[in-house]
């Protein structure tokens, strides 16, 4: 595992400036790099993974929400973390799935859509095994206790196998 970089533990304040991340998403959308991926891996001293982007629905207005993830790939399924830097709660994006668990990955320059479900139990733990071999995510892990980080597992469907979620929830 490499070292955590200082110079860019000094570059993660950046990603917290609003333009940042519209910046970001439309880099990946692009060219399939995000220059805030690499610069967080380095700072917690993690290698680069690559990106996707994942839309999904707004648990309560049911509109549409893409956000930029590193990702981990188990043929023919996707799995993306959500440590949140360690933050004491889960992503919005965690609690959309949870909500709708259907998803849109654009994974190396095509989009899929996907079911997706949050990993508990054995899945969980063999997934957490692997992902972590390298060292990887456990500081944000330890930081995010109590709070188990959850693992949302995107497998590939044919959009015409699947009935339609009901979004009109603005009205709840």
């Amino acid at each position: 595992m490499p070292k955590p970089s200082k110079f860019y533990q000094r570059l993660v304040f950046l990603t917290l400036y609003p333009a940042c991340l519209p910046v970001d998403k439309a880099l990946v959308r692009l060219t399939g790099y995000s220059l805030v991926n690499r610069i967080y891996a380095k700072a917690g001293g993690m290698r680069e993974r690559p990106c996707l982007l994942m839309t999904t629905l707004h648990w309560k207005t049911g509109a549409p929400k893409t956000v930029v993830l590193p990702y981990h790939q188990f043929d023919p399924q996707y799995v993306v973390q959500g440590s949140l830097a360690g933050r004491p709660q889960d992503p919005v994006w965690a609690t959309n799935v949870r909500a709708y668990p259907f998803t849109w990955l654009k994974v190396d320059g095509a989009w899929k859509f996907c079911r997706a479900h949050i990993a508990q139990g054995e899945e969980r733990e063999r997934i957490w095994k692997e992902i972590t071999s390298d060292g990887a995510y456990v500081g944000y892990a330890k930081k995010a206790y109590p709070r188990i980080l959850p693992l949302v597992v995107h497998t590939p469907v044919d959009p015409n196998t699947v009935t339609k979620p009901d979004i009109d929830r603005a009205q709840d």
